[in-house]
């Protein structure tokens, strides 16, 4: 009987003990109060886990730029030379009328055979997409259908959400459809159009006059490394490849009809840079209207609206009738990444010293004696050396 009275005695104490500290739940007031801790940690966190994600991205895009590079190079070590820009025929060019010297015809003209993507694929590991094309064929043709169209994870930049994963679709008649995306440029030429044309070799069988012969050899300060039906050897990159910007990153376009960021296609904005520091295109990720002068440019206007072109900072030219000039872009905060001839990699910020003026060469023959920091790693035989360390 004592045992059971003690356990009562126990049951009736933890009874009084639980009267006197009864369990509660957090009130209203405290669940506000830890709500606003963690909305306000949230908001501590998130622009460091955007910026820790920019970087990853970054760092892929500066990977695939080195491996676009080193594929080159090696194509280079294979053919003596780099591969061209852009390759196109003056057969194909007169057949239609257009002038196998001028800018506009070329561009213009869907019918081009290879450019330096397609070229350089069996050195980027994709020997079965380069073997898929009809090289008896035009890459627009639509025999070539299919392998313009396959998406290559090294031509793409993950930062560029814009429309990178969309294909390019142009009207019957200037191109064909089915073209896919890039984010990626070869350096051609300082030159713009109405500097002689400067980046063409108007056949294929020439001497490129604009690059090497007499008549314009003396302004060749001005040429990158890939031009159209020519492309410079390490031997004759004057400033050295350490000084000399290869690739580049570009953006690609904001509507079905903007052409540019197109990896197998080689005009101008498509795949290769063009007159990147002349007329209104001033240095990388230039915000200028017109820095960007693309073929069917009136069409983009439309589909895109001038509004989200010009918060883009991709407002292109409205003439439309060529692909002449285009600059380096990137969706990166402050620049854009490059990759100079002999492989490595750089971060060029925005703010790298330019000109800021226009180069006609007919009557400046001196111009590029006031060249910025961006021409002399642009331009591959100005004489001009750049520290590194500076940008």
């Amino acid at each position: 009987m004592d045992f059971i009275h003690r356990i009562h005695t126990y049951q009736a104490r933890g009874r009084q003990a639980a009267r006197r500290h009864p369990t509660g739940g957090f009130t209203l007031v405290e669940l506000l109060v830890v709500i606003a801790i963690i909305g306000v940690l949230v908001a501590l966190l998130l622009p460091a886990v955007q910026a820790a994600r920019e970087a990853a991205r970054r760092s892929q895009c500066v990977n695939n730029a080195k491996q676009l590079a080193l594929g080159c190079i090696s194509y280079h070590d294979a053919h003596k030379t780099f591969p061209a820009a852009l390759t196109y025929s003056e057969a194909a060019l007169t057949a239609k009328g257009q002038s196998p010297s001028s800018m506009n015809g070329v561009d213009a003209n869907p019918n081009h055979g290879p450019n330096w993507v397609v070229r350089i694929l069996p050195f980027i590991e994709q020997q079965t997409l380069y073997n898929s094309f009809d090289f008896a064929k035009y890459i627009s043709a639509p025999e070539n259908r299919i392998p313009r169209g396959q998406s290559i994870a090294t031509m793409l930049c993950p930062s560029d959400t814009s429309y990178s994963a969309e294909p390019f679709a142009v009207p019957a008649g200037v191109g064909g459809d089915n073209w896919a995306r890039g984010n990626y440029g070869a350096n051609s030429s300082l030159s713009h159009a109405k500097d002689g044309n400067i980046a063409y070799s108007p056949k294929h069988t020439d001497s490129a006059p604009y690059w090497f012969g007499a008549s314009w050899g003396e302004f060749h300060w001005t040429r990158g490394i890939m031009g159209g039906n020519v492309a410079l050897s390490i031997t004759q990159i004057e400033d050295g490849t350490s000084n000399t910007v290869l690739v580049t990153e570009l953006r690609a376009g904001l509507s079905p009809s903007d052409r540019r960021g197109i990896w197998a296609m080689g005009m101008a904005g498509a795949s290769s840079v063009w007159a990147h520091s002349t007329d209104d295109s001033i240095g990388p990720n230039s915000c200028l209207e017109g820095a960007d002068n693309i073929f069917g440019s009136a069409r983009v206007l439309q589909e895109a609206g001038e509004g989200t072109l010009l918060q883009n900072c991709m407002l292109p030219g409205g003439g439309g009738t060529g692909s002449n000039q285009a600059s380096p872009r990137s969706q990166h905060l402050g620049g854009v990444n490059v990759a100079f001839a002999d492989g490595s990699v750089a971060f060029i910020t925005e703010n790298i010293e330019t000109h800021h003026g226009d180069f006609n060469i007919a009557y400046d023959p001196d111009g590029f004696l006031d060249f910025g920091a961006w021409e002399r790693i642009m331009c591959s035989s100005d004489g001009g050396v750049v520290d590194r360390g500076s940008f």
